[in-house]
């Protein structure tokens, strides 16, 4: 059994009152980090049969550390309807990359603008501090009138049985709607600077950022089985705002939609499922003023506008693009074959690995100054991949490889794309 908010998937023979933990190794490598290895480990079950408590840990090789904990589906009240998740994260990189500084030559874009030089950008050592509360509350809704938690059933890591979902759009017949309040706090520095551009030798000086605000968010799930859909509809509306209280730098204001659909093409003598998944992406900060090359009321890093990195734009590095406004066009083909022997190897059976899946996909976006057509349709920015997923402990977890105009990555994340839980 593994939880997540409020969703429960179960195997054959479990139950929603059963206990169960386990841990996973890993090990990567990237230019940034050097070479890293790690653990993650969760319980589920423990404190509530619907909650689970989920950490991860790893260093690497150029003394570059992370821990992360969270807390996913606590029950506020035993007939409740309210949820509560907590994320906490802590992190030292010793070559973090930023899209800032100076450009490359004169009159050329602002790094991490849509037509920017890649090379633009300044590298130094990062710390991080970042805490978050998210209220959610599940309406009684389609899937949710009788019960707020979702409970599905699967046999292979395949669906069996669980809440109406998937079937034709009304909230109030199919699917499940929550309504969220996130606090979230970030503190962020950075030191020994040096401007990639200009290729000076670090400089000792310490610059530091903070946030903290609310978001709310909307979310209408009208899918199957939200870990792994294969078909129906999902859509995310997000409200994020820095009031510029207590020690934040700044205030700011960012708005997101997001919106997926999923189409099941049926299963066939090679394929056990084959699945199309589409998603549109948009985000617009509508106070941001630039001034001089100086922007006023901007969002800081993965708050606002931005592309690139292991869900949007995969084959750029985090952050690579980011303005006022983002778009961003993906689509997957999900294929999974009838052929499964890696959960019966001897070394991968206690990790209970149901399937593995192949995913190739496309990608397309861009950043810019405010919404008008070359926001949508020019210049944009894109990529090709193929992923490779698996259902590891009743979760999805994956590893894409992209390509696109300016090289190519490798990112390994849980969740599929597209379906990740609203922060």
């Amino acid at each position: 059994m593994m939880a997540a908010a409020q969703i429960v998937a179960l195997g054959e023979g479990e139950t929603l009152t059963d206990k169960r933990s386990g841990w996973l190794p890993y090990a990567f490598a990237t230019d940034s980090l050097g070479t890293a290895a790690g653990f993650a480990a969760y319980t589920a079950g423990t404190i509530q049969p619907q909650a689970s408590l989920i950490g991860t840990a790893f260093v690497s090789s150029n003394k570059s550390a992370f821990l992360s904990g969270i807390l996913n589906g606590l029950r506020l009240g035993k007939s409740s309807r309210f949820f509560l998740d907590s994320l906490f994260l802590i992190s030292h990189f010793t070559d973090q990359r930023f899209y800032a500084g100076p450009a490359i030559l004169p009159g050329e874009s602002p790094p991490g603008t849509n037509d920017s030089h890649e090379e633009a950008y300044i590298t130094g050592v990062s710390n991080e501090i970042t805490f978050d509360l998210n209220l959610k509350y599940r309406l009684a809704l389609g899937g949710l009138k009788g019960d707020p938690l979702a409970v599905y059933q699967l046999k292979e890591g395949l669906l069996i049985s669980g809440p109406r979902g998937g079937e034709a759009w009304s909230p109030q017949q199919s699917g499940q709607t929550t309504l969220g309040l996130r606090f979230f706090y970030t503190y962020r520095d950075l030191n020994d600077i040096v401007f990639n551009q200009i290729r000076n030798t670090p400089v000792d000086v310490l610059v530091s950022a903070k946030t903290n605000g609310l978001e709310f968010w909307l979310e209408y799930d009208n899918t199957d089985f939200p870990r792994n859909p294969s078909r129906g509809s999902k859509q995310v509306l997000n409200v994020y705002r820095d009031f510029g209280w207590l020690d934040s730098d700044a205030s700011w204001t960012n708005l997101q939609m997001s919106l997926s659909k999923y189409f099941d093409l049926g299963s066939s003598a090679r394929l056990r499922q084959n699945v199309v998944a589409l998603n549109f992406w948009t985000s617009d900060s509508p106070g941001w003023n630039r001034k001089n090359n100086e922007v006023e009321h901007r969002p800081p890093p993965q708050y606002g506008s931005e592309l690139g990195g292991y869900d949007r734009l995969r084959a750029y590095p985090s952050g690579r693009f980011h303005d006022k406004a983002a778009i961003y066009y993906g689509a997957e083909w999900r294929l999974m074959s009838h052929f499964q022997p890696l959960g019966k190897l001897p070394l991968l059976s206690y990790f209970d690995l149901d399937w593995w899946q192949l995913a190739p996909f496309a990608e397309a976006g861009r950043v810019g100054s405010g919404y008008d057509s070359s926001l949508f349709f020019r210049d944009l920015k894109w990529d090709v991949g193929i992923g490779l997923r698996l259902m590891v402990m009743r979760s999805v977890v994956r590893l894409d490889f992209a390509y696109g105009g300016e090289g190519a990555a490798v990112w390994a994340m849980f969740g599929q794309p597209f379906a990740r839980q609203a922060r």
